[in-house]
């Protein structure tokens, strides 16, 4: 199996709505997960890439994310987009799971650095929705 069929199954899995992808061949398995940033294989790969240093360079501080509380289709509040001040508590926007609209609340005040879904798409329990700079305390 070769970088580029690895590179080809992490496609599918980041466009689809399962959350694990397997393929094994031969005596070579190669396990993806959504979520997550290790690939587990029989034999060892090497991957590089340019946002993972980003995320090394980050402060703690600013990587504070709000997550979805359950499985379902989200919903973005009004005028929340990036650049967005919310306050700890606000609505930030709604799951939709068996027909009834679930609030997300942000669990601390700051501003939307980055929003991490599109507006009426499946999510998944645990899935970063929007990144958080969070205010000072002081």
């Amino acid at each position: 199996m070769d970088i580029a069929r690895i590179e080809e199954i992490i496609e599918v899995l980041e466009h689809s709505t399962v959350c694990e992808l397997s393929m094994r061949k031969g005596s070579f398995t190669v396990t993806a997960k959504k979520g997550t940033r290790i690939a587990q294989a029989s034999a060892p790969i090497s991957v590089t890439g340019a946002d993972s240093a980003q995320v090394v360079a980050e402060s703690v501080e600013q990587r504070h994310f709000v997550v979805a509380p359950m499985v379902g289709i989200f919903h973005f509040s009004e005028g929340i987009k990036k650049g967005s001040h919310v306050k700890e508590g606000q609505v930030v926007g709604a799951i939709e799971s068996m027909k009834l609209l679930n609030d997300v609340k942000s669990d601390v005040s700051g501003k939307v650095v980055e929003v991490l879904v599109e507006d009426e798409v499946p999510v998944e329990y645990g899935q970063p929705l929007f990144r958080l700079e969070p205010e000072v305390k002081q």
